[in-house]
Formats: C-alpha cells, structure tokens, sequence
C-alpha cells in the first residue's frame, strides 16, 4: 500500500507504525519514553497543519480519512504523480465480506424445513446471481420391462417421456440499522446478532413463498404445486386414523418408500394430530429415533401453510402436505451484505444501514404432469 502514498503520508505511517510498535513492549525504558515523545511530537506536526502547509494539511486529511474507513484506490501506472481518491460510497455503499452465509443458511433451515437440505432438495448457488437452472427428469409412471424369449429380439418400446422444469430467482432484501458506535465497541457480538437476524428474516421472507409462493412472480410454494386438495378432513376441529389414512395411501408406494417422504403442517393441524389416537385409543404421533412420525413418516412444521380458524368459519385451512418432498426443489443464492453509511436519515444519526440480498427460486417437480404425483395436499 505505502508506494501508492505520497512521501508525507509515507511518512506519517512510519511515525505511526513505529510508536505502535513500542507501545506494544512489556518493557518500556528510559530511551523508549524519549522516542515515543518525539514520535508523538511529530505526529502533531504532521496532522496539526496551518495556513499555506500543504503537507500538514494533506496528512491531516489522509489520517482522518484513516480512520474513517475510506477506501484508497491508485493505480500502479501513476505511481509517484498520482493523486489519491476515495471512494466516497455515498447511497450506494460498500460490499463488505460475508462470513456467515453458511451460519445463515443453517439458521434459515432451522426455521423452516423447506430451507433444509436434508428433508427437500436444495441447491445451493456459489454466487448471488442465479442463471436459469434446468432440472430435468422422465415420466416413469407406465415405463416397464417386457419379458423376451430366449435368442428373440426385442419388439420396439415406448421411452419414457422426458420432463424438465427450470429455476429463475427472485430477489429478497433485508436490512438492518446499526449505530457507528456499536460498530466499533461490540463488531463480533454484533455480527453474531446480525447472523441471526438475517437467518430468521430471510426464512420468514423466502418460506411463505416456498408454502404459497403462485410460481409466475414468485418461487412456486409446495402448496401450488402438489396436486391439488385430494381429501378434506371430515371435523373442523379434530383429525382420525381415517384421515391420515386417506392422505397417506392416496400417494403411490413408490414414493412413500422415498427417503424424503414426510407430512408437513401448521402449528394448528400438528396440536390435533397430537391428540390423534388409533382404534384402541393410542396416540398416532409416534417418537421414532429422535423424530415424530406417523405412519412411520417424520411429521415438518412449516410455519407459512395457511391455517384453519374454526371460530371464524375459515375453510382454507391446509391439514397437511405429504409426499416425497425430494420433489420440493429449492434454490438459493449466496448472501451478500452492503453497508451504506451515508444514507440520509442514517448519516446524520450516526448510523449505518446493512442490507442483506439474496436470491431464491422454487418449484415442485412432477414428472408425470399429475398422473402419479409425488406430494399431494389435503384441507380441513
């Protein structure tokens, strides 16, 4: 960095680096005490600056830009006439490094399960931009084998159909206003803090769309694309054997033998399927290895599936959603994080604004168009 500085901002760094230095030692002498006098003494010539001293005044400049975190920006061909600017940032701001996205991708899965990569398919892109992304697949429903005699050609068959889908992204936005000053007396506690935020604003933001998102102008929720309301609940207020029953056998064995086959509710359907019991009175909801099943399926809560309010007479409530939820295809984007510190309404309150952007996309992929869906929906 120092050949891009003029020699008096050259010099001042020395004199600063330096003092530093012997600040830093357990072991302060005599002669330490004499130079770290001078230093500073000097320091002050430099900075302090009057009328018609051009040098002090250039240093006091560069020393407050210092520390205000400007950034230099040069080029190696001016080295020694160049004149240094400073990327003043004004609305647009800074890109500052991201350290978290993994932390808040977690976080984000924790909150919603359609954000974990364990219980959907998750794509997870190494940027922020997200280029459209084509999944492709066949149409299995009625491919078979057929059976042929021995030293006879097979007759022609009909291939399966081929399928595809493709992912986009939309744009999701969250800022966060912090002070300069807990800024620079609290920075990791605060990005601690921040990871959070982040975590739990993205999961709301994005998870409404991956349950009721339309798919035209945003993700396609699971809800819109499993094969519509296949059975209601016969109570409003309680659910049965016979109704998960009916769900459950209503989705092809193929894809209830899936390793990403599961019931995903609201919290109001989850506190009656609690209360659920079998013929001879025990409960459905079963612990099976650290996860709640029944039928032997693990039971998802997803907070954004509309919910059923019997005491207003609400019929759009969703009992449940079930199926292979590996057919459930999220994509997101890298986080990234944008720190404006001269926003007006922030500046003036010393304040900066960080917002986080990330980009996400999601559709339920049916090969069959419908004929043997892997995830179907139910109501109350």
């Amino acid at each position: 960095m120092a050949k891009y500085l003029t020699p008096a901002q050259q010099e001042l760094l020395l004199v600063m680096s330096e003092a530093d230095a012997i600040s830093k030692r357990s072991d302060i002498t005599k002669r330490d005490e004499s130079r770290m006098s001078f230093l500073l003494a000097k320091m002050k010539s430099l900075t302090a600056g009057y009328a018609g001293n051009s040098k002090s005044d250039e240093c006091r400049q560069f020393f407050s830009d210092l520390f205000k975190g400007r950034e230099v920006r040069t080029s190696d061909m001016q080295e020694g006439t160049q004149v240094i600017g400073y990327t003043a940032g004004l609305e647009g701001g800074y890109l500052v490094p991201n350290e978290f996205h993994t932390d808040v991708i977690h976080g984000m899965a924790q909150f919603d399960p359609l954000l974990n990569g364990d219980l959907v398919t998750l794509i997870e892109s190494g940027d922020f931009s997200l280029k459209p992304y084509t999944i492709p697949g066949w149409d299995l429903s009625t491919f078979q084998a057929v059976k042929v005699a021995e030293s006879v050609v097979q007759n022609a068959q009909i291939p399966p159909t081929v399928a595809g889908t493709i992912l986009n992204g939309y744009k999701y936005k969250a800022s966060l206003p912090l002070t300069i000053e807990l800024e620079e007396d609290s920075f990791m506690p605060i990005m601690s803090m921040m990871k959070d935020a982040y975590s739990i604003a993205f999961a709301r933001g994005i998870g409404v769309d991956l349950s009721i998102g339309n798919g035209v102008t945003a993700p396609q929720g699971v809800l819109t694309g499993a094969s519509p309301s296949i059975y209601t609940a016969a109570s409003p207020t309680a659910l049965t054997l016979d109704d998960f029953e009916s769900v459950y056998f209503s989705v092809n064995r193929f894809h209830r033998a899936a390793p990403k086959c599961a019931w995903l509710m609201n919290d109001s359907a989850y506190q009656m399927a609690r209360k659920a019991t079998d013929a001879v009175g025990n409960p459905l909801l079963k612990l099976i290895k650290d996860k709640e099943t029944i039928m032997g399926k693990p039971v998802l809560i997803s907070p954004s599936l509309p919910t059923y309010n019997p005491s207003i007479g609400a019929q759009a409530g969703t009992f449940c959603v079930f199926g292979d939820l590996s057919h459930m295809f999220v994509r997101v984007s890298r986080m990234i994080l944008q720190r404006q510190w001269q926003l007006p309404g922030y500046v003036e309150n010393g304040m900066a604004l960080y917002t986080g952007l990330m980009r996400a996309d999601a559709k339920v992929f049916d090969p069959t168009s419908g004929g043997v869906p892997p995830i179907v929906s139910a109501s109350m």
